[in-house]
């Protein structure tokens, strides 16, 4: 009894000191100095395994001083600030009010004059790490056309993940084809590669799957953004 007393007074003041001295949030720390990439393209920055970094985001553990001061260098963050909480930080200013990154326009595409005037879209961090995306890889393109009504409507503004450009069967892809950024659905049909519009009346787009191919498959849309107006 009164070495589990112990123990439990042990964790208890472990905890206290962890909470006054501002370490026990250094996972929210962690979080922002990711800026959007994914854990595991974090521990490749730092040189660590994406175990250790996902045990540090959950609060399970906490990094060795050599470590802290890796992630620091490596995140261009001080050190006492990464560890505490304490001091100024050039990711301070910025995620104080949003926790959003901005994700560019896909350049090739080409709309109205009053929506290309938007270059980038803010998105939340939460719904890229969710997807296991890194910002790097993302890109917007606005919808145009009916093509693939009623899933996707003129003006619709879609998020496409770079990284993932192979074909999947029923899957949305944003495809470069006759120097237009065109959403289409992928289905392989043998040899042959179909881009399928969802509205019956457009024709699907046949390409050889093993050949040269009219078409570039861009990457894969993970987010879709309709416009309610």
């Amino acid at each position: 009894m009164t070495e589990n007393k112990i123990k439990k007074t042990t964790e208890e003041e472990k905890t206290r000191i962890l909470t006054n001295t501002g370490v026990i949030d250094f996972k929210k720390r962690l979080n922002l100095v990711l800026e959007g990439v994914s854990g595991n393209a974090f521990a490749k920055k730092v040189g660590m395994s994406e175990a250790v970094i996902r045990d540090y985001l959950s609060g399970k553990t906490y990094p060795a001083l050599n470590r802290l001061a890796i992630i620091a260098q490596k995140c261009d963050v001080p050190i006492e600030w990464l560890a505490t909480g304490k001091g100024e930080c050039r990711l301070l200013a910025e995620s104080k009010y949003s926790n959003f990154v901005h994700i560019p326009f896909h350049h090739l595409n080409e709309t109205s004059k009053s929506y290309s005037q938007i270059e980038s879209i803010p998105f939340d961090m939460t719904l890229i790490k969710h997807q296991g995306c890194s910002c790097e890889d993302l890109t917007a393109v606005w919808a145009k056309g009916d093509s693939m009504e009623p899933t996707i409507s003129n003006h619709d503004i879609l998020i496409v993940n770079k990284a993932h450009y192979k074909p999947i069967d029923g899957y949305l892809y944003a495809v470069e084809y006759e120097d237009q950024i065109s959403i289409k659905r992928i289905q392989n049909q043998g040899v042959n590669l179909a881009l399928l519009c969802d509205n019956p009346k457009y024709p699907a787009i046949i390409g050889d799957k093993y050949g040269q191919q009219d078409f570039k498959i861009i990457g894969l849309v993970v987010y879709l953004l309709k416009d309610l107006n």
